[in-house]
């Protein structure tokens, strides 16, 4: 008979406990509770873990786990993809298009083992979804299909799982429908994948013997090798089992169970509360975090950051949420009530994610059309990119450009779905271009200062050339005696946050580790803004200094075709760059390497084009590797660093109570830091006074007025002998104002704008004659057609017109950054956005309203 299976925690309080046989099929008896009666009792669970499901397009990894369902008593029968009834492909898109597109899990009880079971995308567009579930899991089943036997994907799986040190066993599926045999596909994997060892057969122990030196000296003592030394094994990733089945046909599926709960070790999980978020989901729920807990328990309520609670939890009973009080140690659950989780989020002592290495290679423009939609699209993207953070959702705002990075055209199209159903716009996608990324060849160090009036944050990095797709580490070598805790943690905050652009295409920087050496605040004026200011001027002086080095992403393909087409194939991956190996098969000729994916993009069609249909190539992106024509696209991508306002190398510094501007190539010698050297070796420090009993009773008499000596000399108190830089010089003043900001804040008639301006303009030339000092007024310009944009001056006053397309606000941004170092710079606006990046820049602010009440008073000074 079939039961319902109940949720079972490390200890589950039942009612009047009745065992029933359940299904049997040579596992020997599954024991179930049932609730009857009033008295209660304990039902412990020995162990808890997790694994997942991994393989290619058309594997079978939903009916895999569909086969979990029926043969654990989840469910009565196999649901099956293509008659659109699996219980895990409930989503519209996947049912349409027949394929896992999102990451699910359900809970399952096999004999005394928890396992919680998560299913992945199989496509390659989808695999940063597959990606970030690997950290979680104790150990991965990868599925290969018998009749396709290892794809390109499939080594992309293999290779992650490396790369996070996941164990993993292998379930050949499809056997029943299969051409070739156990003993063909076993040495296939055998050959890409090293010791795999088929389990159920005679020669299973004679294979774990030939594992390692101590197995195989047990074996030839014993003729066997102990179970504990085969986990080991497994867990260690020196071999990987092999089973053989039909998933469809529930054949396997049962040996399956059994070597996932016995090869699996469970991890050990500290009592302090730890877990990670691996997955992100917006729904009618809301902001739904899925987690798994790593230590401790997971309780409802419970506070998981400073600003983030779990409002309730829940977990999976087969694949239905139940709500719970508490998670334990080594259990996936979904946390409701949170905001801003993010996926690959650590809680508790659990870091966060590192960089993943599958990372999407193309970006395409979003257009619905209408400029109006823009606002609604952008925040259904941002929605979108919660969920798949390797969307990388940008926005140039002076464009009112939006752009999102996608794995291909699958993703594409789902993506389009997604926003018609969150949003009802109808967006198409533009041309497609390529992510570059950007490294440095040797380390290099590099500082940052801002400090305008009443701000002040100096911070010094080093930058090391890390592993190629590494991505960016950020570190520490202070002590807190050097810099308190709270700034670096700013900083180190800060430095992670930042997309650090490259200086060469401005493409964003990678294989990078950034190493905080110093850094310096003042307890009254520095506030966590000035120190990431400084931290990204820190890191882009020493992109300027550094030799600097352009990636392009490169891919992996796989080419089957007929031999007389070999000569054709390997002519076109010779023009495209690409690296050759040759193989005979058993129906043809199959070529293998990689080259850049920029050669490589349209190599599908063209190979289906020369072969007539017959031939077919697989590519899947294998990462970033340095560009061997780094020089044309460099020149071709037109970008120029010390124009990228949103991005300042120099620094900024304050003297006589004004700010102003210094170059990246001269600033070092502003610092009040010597550069280059460390925090802990450096002339500040945080220094603790203990009051003596002496120095106590002065205190008290001063207070009193007993010690009133007036012939008594001053204590000349010694400067520390600290390292001095340069004596900052002292420059002219020159005022910015937005026009029209200026006169809307004065009032006047709407009906004649034009003798408005005209009256504004001759006040504020008296104004500058008042002041003495240079002063430039700019007006709109760029919603007037065929406006080249003018300029002139009255009396001292310098006029300006934008041309069509520019704002007043981007022309300001520009003059500010061009006069910075030759001037003090005032800019005079109300716009939140403008005074932002002019104080960015060094400049000081005043709003409109308050310039308004000085020119009126400067007017009541001529009328005296």
């Amino acid at each position: 008979m079939r039961c319902r299976q109940i949720d079972c925690r490390q200890t589950v309080r039942v009612c009047a406990v009745f065992f029933f046989s359940v299904r049997e099929k040579g596992s020997g008896t599954l024991r179930k509770p049932v609730f009857c009666g009033m008295n209660w009792y304990n039902f412990s669970v020995m162990k808890e873990i997790c694994t997942g499901i991994l393989a290619h397009v058309d594997a079978g990894k939903t009916t895999c786990i569909e086969a979990f369902f029926a043969h654990t008593g989840v469910i009565r029968k196999i649901g099956r993809v293509d008659h659109k009834d699996a219980v895990f492909d409930n989503d519209p898109n996947e049912r349409e298009h027949g394929i896992t597109i999102y990451s699910k899990e359900a809970g399952i009880l096999w004999k005394d083992t928890r396992i919680h079971v998560i299913d992945t995308p199989g496509h390659a567009d989808f695999s940063s979804e597959m990606e970030r579930v690997l950290s979680v899991l104790d150990l991965a089943v990868v599925l290969i299909s018998g009749l396709d036997g290892v794809q390109a994907h499939t080594e992309t799986i293999m290779n992650c799982l490396s790369h996070y040190h996941v164990p993993a066993l292998f379930f050949v599926n499809k056997m029943d429908i299969a051409r070739r045999s156990q003993e063909d596909l076993l040495e296939e994997l055998k050959k890409r994948f090293g010791e795999c060892i088929p389990l159920n057969t005679e020669g299973t122990e004679e294979a774990f013997g030939m594992v390692n030196d101590p197995m195989m000296n047990e074996y030839l003592e014993t003729g066997c090798v102990s179970d504990r030394k085969k986990i080991q094994a497994v867990m260690n990733r020196e071999c990987f089992p092999v089973l053989f089945g039909s998933a469809l046909k529930e054949q396997g599926i049962e040996e399956l169970l059994d070597a996932i709960a016995f090869y699996t070790e469970p991890r050990p999980f500290p009592e302090t509360f730890g877990a990670r978020v691996f997955k992100i989901t917006n729904g009618a729920e809301g902001h739904l975090a899925h987690v798994r807990v790593t230590g401790g328990t997971l309780y409802a309520r419970q506070k998981l950051t400073e600003t983030e609670k779990a409002d309730r939890i829940a977990m999976r009973e087969g694949a239905q949420l139940v709500t719970v009080n508490e998670a334990p140690a080594g259990a996936i659950a979904v946390i409701y009530g949170t905001k801003h989780l993010e996926a690959g989020q650590g809680l508790g002592f659990e870091r966060d994610q590192k960089p993943p290495i599958i990372e999407p290679c193309l970006t395409y423009t979003l257009n619905t059309g209408r400029a109006g939609d823009m606002r609604i699209l952008y925040e259904t993207v941002r929605r979108l990119a919660e969920e798949d953070p390797m969307l990388e959702l940008s926005y140039e705002e002076e464009d009112g450009e939006l752009s999102v990075s996608v794995m291909g055209e699958m993703q594409k199209e789902i993506l389009r779905h997604r926003i018609m159903e969150m949003s009802g716009l109808e967006v198409t996608f533009g041309q497609g271009k390529i992510v570059y990324r950007e490294t440095i060849r040797e380390t290099v160090h590099g500082c940052g200062h801002f400090e305008p009036l009443r701000h002040y944050a100096e911070v010094h990095v080093r930058l090391e050339p890390a592993e190629r797709n590494s991505g960016i580490e950020v570190v520490s070598e202070c002590s807190f005696d050097a810099l308190a805790a709270h700034w670096q943690t700013s900083i180190l905050q800060a430095l992670r946050t930042i997309p650090h652009k490259g200086v060469l295409t401005g493409a964003l920087l990678s294989d990078v580790k950034i190493v905080l050496t110093a850094g310096k605040g003042h307890l009254k004026h520095t506030e966590g803004g000035d120190l990431r200011n400084a931290a990204r001027r820190a890191v882009r002086q020493a992109l300027m200094k550094a030799d600097s080095v352009l990636l392009e992403p490169y891919c992996r393909y796989e080419i089957d075709l007929s031999s007389e087409y070999l000569s054709h194939a390997l002519y076109d991956l010779e023009v495209r760059g690409a690296s050759v190996t040759v193989s005979e098969t058993a129906s043809g000729m199959k070529i293998s390497g990689s080259g850049p994916l920029r050669t490589m993009m349209n190599c599908q069609s063209d190979v289906t084009a020369y072969t007539r249909g017959t031939g077919r190539c697989i590519l899947q992106p294998c990462g970033y590797e340095e560009s061997r024509d780094a020089e044309a696209l460099i020149v071709q991508s037109g970008y120029d660093p010390l124009q990228d306002l949103r991005n300042p190398p120099g620094s900024v510094f304050c003297s006589h109570g004004s700010a102003f501007s210094v170059s990246w190539e001269e600033s070092d010698a502003f610092m009040s830091i010597p550069p280059y050297e460390s925090a802990a070796e450096s002339s500040y420090s945080h220094r603790t006074y203990h009051v003596g009993e002496d120095e106590l009773q002065a205190i008290i008499a001063s207070e009193s007025g007993q010690n009133r000596r007036p012939d008594k000399p001053k204590k000349v108190v010694e400067e520390p002998k600290a390292w001095k830089g340069k004596t900052a010089p002292i420059l002219p003043g020159c005022m910015i104002i937005d026009g029209y900001n200026l006169l809307y804040e004065s009032g006047f008639d709407e009906s004649d704008i034009t003798s408005a301006r005209e009256h504004l303009i001759d006040e504020v030339a008296a104004y500058q004659g008042f002041r003495g000092e240079r002063m430039i007024v700019v007006f709109d310009g760029y919603r007037q057609k065929g406006n080249i944009g003018t300029s002139y001056k009255t009396g001292g006053l310098e006029v300006v017109y934008t041309k069509t397309g520019q704002t007043a606000d981007a022309y300001i941004e520009k003059l500010v950054y061009d006069l910075s170092g030759r001037y003090t710079v005032t800019v005079a606006t109300s716009d939140a956005l403008v005074q932002n990046a002019a104080f960015a820049n060094g400049a000081m602010r005043m709003s409109s309203r308050m310039l308004k009440k000085e020119m009126e008073d400067a007017k009541k000074c001529f009328a005296g």
